[in-house]
């Protein structure tokens, strides 16, 4: 019972020490992690490495893949070029087994982490949510990780001298049973690293034979994948695309693995000496099958892309869901920021199409308020994602978004309601003079211009040009609504109609205003995601001018 709690009590330290190493690791190099999925992943050879040593740097290679997913649903990653760095990061992973193999048993774990504690605690206590107060986190769970180690190998080497495990494992049976074995150890501690670390210090303590360590090995690579099925379960198609290729790679290379268990030991054996250490062969073997699995599914990564990119579409389909949010990246701030920039932008299309659409006499009226039910649905879905957000600890260059996004999605959904507002007035039956028809219609086409205008990811994309269309609108806006109040003073429209075409117009001036507005912060955040770590700026309210209240003007002509 003892050495159960001790088994126990290692594992726990263990993944607590992974866990806060992770954690500081992905915020330390957060917006490092970002640059290099960005500009590093352009040829095959290039992503696979950059894989492999992101996850070498975060030492998790679900947080890689993660934060992979990220960039697919960004846009800034295609999938292929995902798949490359889910190869790359799975052979990471192994890096490891090697730290345990050769640092776990070569020095005294104690009086190594005690120091690195200390160290660590100091700096996570007194920098804080910096990046020096990350590495401090980092360190303290560099610290804990070897002191579950330390306790893991402790139990197994008293277990070893106890108990006589050398026919493990033996035959088919018992390879079956290590095989599944390791699975359910995966599955269960949700960490291919820590049952790496088990088998690792079983097989070094005695309690297993290195044959057994081997195919348990081959299960915790099969296991690892639940990780990834489970976080994306509800999660965005890219995600589970993404997920799928983790889980192909695993699967796929267990039949070039299983049943060669016996040749590769011997190989390794031949290569390195029969003197080398139990750790250090499980460590090669494991890195071994991982390079045999890169090296057999690399021809085929395009096919394997295609037959995904047919799959999971019917969550793309609906138009209310969001493309590029994914909870996974809540954690990782850069990442999220990211994702959160582009879906603002598809719900910013979204709603420049309905203002378009409203703009057309001949779009139905019942049309446009489904339209506008669904990108509000949209736009609940984003607030809620960006609450989420601002619950988690953000750095200040990238906490500011938050607030601004809301401010966006505001102004978003008041152009939207403006647009069908008009629309439902002019769709009324109003007959409008040849004079004000005129200019009316001028002011249309300038909105439509300037709608189309200001999508900030197109290419031409510019403020300024925005701001010039905005001074001609306002001109077109002056003018369109003298010639109506002149038509309504001299009779040549009924009051009632002068006043409704004035609300018409009005409600364009407030949907292009709420427009201009989106547009600059947008822009901002464009710049933002472009930026070099640590740059960002906070920004101000945008100096674009208020919409102006006129009911007293029309009132005072009405009365006239």
């Amino acid at each position: 019972m003892a050495m159960l709690f001790s088994f126990a009590g290692g594992v726990a330290l263990f993944l607590l020490g992974m866990k806060l190493l992770t954690d500081g690791l992905k915020l330390a190099a957060g917006e490092t992690l970002r640059v290099l999925l960005s500009k590093y992943t352009s040829t095959p050879f290039k992503g696979v490495l950059s894989g492999v040593l992101i996850t070498a740097m975060v030492q998790s290679s679900s947080a890689v893949i993660f934060a992979t997913i990220g960039f697919v649903n960004a846009g800034m990653l295609t999938l292929l070029q995902s798949a490359y760095v889910i190869f790359g990061s799975n052979v990471g992973t192994t890096l490891t087994g090697w730290i345990i193999a050769t640092v776990g048993f070569q020095v005294n774990l104690q009086l190594m982490a005690m120091p690195i504690l200390a160290v660590g605690m100091g700096l996570w206590l007194g920098k804080g949510n910096s990046r020096a107060g990350a590495v401090g986190q980092a360190l303290v769970g560099f610290s804990i990780f070897f002191l579950g180690i330390d306790i893991l190998k402790t139990t197994f080497e008293n277990l070893g001298d106890q108990v006589p495990f050398d026919d493990i494992g033996a035959g088919f049976s018992g390879m079956l049973i290590m095989f599944l074995l390791g699975i359910l150890l995966t599955t269960i501690m949700q960490s291919s690293s820590a049952a790496i670390a088990v088998v690792i210090t079983a097989a070094a303590g005695g309690v297993i034979p290195v044959s057994a360590a081997a195919v348990l090995v081959i299960g915790a690579d099969i296991g690892t994948t639940s990780t990834a099925l489970f976080a994306v379960i509800g999660a965005t198609p890219n995600a589970k695309r993404a997920a799928m290729i983790h889980v192909l790679f695993n699967v796929l290379k267990m039949p070039l693995a299983l049943p060669f268990t016996g040749l590769y030991l011997s190989l390794i054996y031949y290569v390195f000496g029969s003197d080398i250490s139990i750790a250090v062969t499980v460590a090669i073997f494991h890195t071994f099958i991982k390079l045999i699995g890169l090296i057999v599914i690399l021809p085929f990564t395009g096919m394997l892309v295609s037959f995904l990119q047919r799959r999971f579409t019917a969550f793309e389909q609906q138009p209310e869901k969001t493309r590029y949010l994914d909870d996974n990246l809540i954690d990782t701030p850069s990442m999220a920021v990211s994702a959160l920039v582009f879906e603002l932008k598809r719900v910013g299309r979204k709603s420049r199409s309905l203002s378009l659409k409203s703009l057309d006499e001949e779009s139905l009226l019942p049309k446009l308020n489904v339209k506008l039910k669904t990108v509000e649905s949209l736009n609940t879905t984003v607030g809620e994602y960006i609450q989420k957000m601002q619950r988690s600890d953000y750095p200040p260059d990238l906490e500011y978004v938050m607030p601004q996004a809301l401010r966006v999605m505001q102004y978003f959904s008041e152009a939207r309601e403006h647009s069908v507002e008009a629309a439902a007035i002019e769709r009324s039956g109003i007959k409008l003079p040849h004079n004000v028809k005129e200019t009316v219609r001028i002011l249309k086409d300038l909105m439509q211009s300037f709608l189309k205008l200001a999508d900030s990811e197109k290419e031409g994309f510019s403020v300024e040009e925005l701001r010039r269309l905005h001074v001609q609108l306002e001109s077109a806006y002056e003018t369109a609504k003298m010639e109506i109040l002149k038509s309504g003073s001299t009779g040549t429209i009924p009051i009632k109609e002068m006043v409704n075409l004035h609300d018409i117009i009005r409600s364009y001036r407030r949907m292009w205003d709420q427009y201009m507005k989106a547009a600059v912060y947008l822009d901002d955040f464009n710049h933002l995601i472009e930026r070099e770590p640590g740059t960002g700026v906070k920004l101000d309210e945008p100096e674009i001018t208020e919409e102006v209240e006129e009911v007293e003007e029309v009132e005072e002509v009405v009365a006239g």
